[in-house]
């Protein structure tokens, strides 16, 4: 089988389980990067494709929303992913990277609302009293966005945990929010999720590629093993951070 790789670190896990990704540039740190404004959405649902592991909410970013995005990150200095080294995964799409805490602030305060509580991660101890739901304290500041052309993709993979060294916080869920989607004309590109069970096929869980929508998958010891399919139509656009937990 192969070795485990990761989104998040792109290194080599000394385990049994498969991939990881490619490392990124250091993220730009920028406060005068101009983020385009989003709204608070009401009335959202947070429905649950897979329990405590792939959380969907549509229209967390309207369709106007989406399409100022798509043009903010057409003004970015992409960089195309360079070729995999030993222990990542197969990868191929523009992308960037900036650390912004007052935009990881907004998606926050944008996603809170609608968000469950959460469960620990099985792999984590949790405390003896938990008097209160369990939500996240903040997104994570280095903001990815990803574009994918046709045929571009992301292989299977998995997304490693990462740490703020300022707030301490960790993260356990990764966080995606569909920019384009079918609506576009997007043909492909969707999120696959890989469940494997002892003596069972492997199970395929996609969830569809809709404009505006935010997708939520555990990371770390819990991930999954996903991937990016093809894009076989049109452009997908992608926002990436992460749901940061300090308890």
């Amino acid at each position: 089988m192969a070795k485990r790789k990761s989104e998040n670190t792109g290194k080599k896990r000394v385990t049994s389980l498969p991939p990881t990704a490619t490392v990124a540039s250091a993220p730009l740190v920028s406060s005068s990067l101009a983020f385009p404004e989003v709204s608070q959405k009401t009335d959202l649902d947070c429905r649950v494709i897979l329990d405590d592991q792939i959380l969907v909410i549509d229209d967390l970013l309207s369709a106007a929303e989406c399409k100022a995005f798509a043009k903010f990150i057409d003004k970015l200095p992409l960089e195309l992913t360079p070729p995999k080294k030993r222990g990542e995964a197969e990868r191929v799409n523009q992308r960037f990277s900036v650390t912004s805490v007052d935009f990881a602030q907004k998606l926050h305060a944008l996603l809170l609302p609608h968000l469950p509580s959460f469960p620990y991660p099985m792999s984590m101890r949790r405390p003896s009293a938990l008097d209160h739901p369990r939500r996240p304290q903040s997104c994570n500041s280095n903001i990815r966005v990803y574009k994918y052309a046709p045929s571009q993709y992301f292989g299977p993979h998995y997304d490693d945990s990462v740490h703020d060294a300022i707030t301490g916080a960790k993260s356990e869920w990764t966080l995606l929010i569909y920019l384009t989607g079918v609506e576009d004309g997007v043909e492909g590109g969707e999120t696959l999720f890989y469940k494997e069970e002892r003596g069972k096929p492997r199970q395929v869980i996609c969830p569809p590629l809709k404009r505006g929508t935010a997708l939520l998958h555990r990371h770390g010891q819990e991930c999954m093993l996903h991937e990016g399919s093809p894009v076989r139509k049109g452009t997908k656009y992608v926002l990436r951070s992460d749901l940061m937990f300090t308890r």
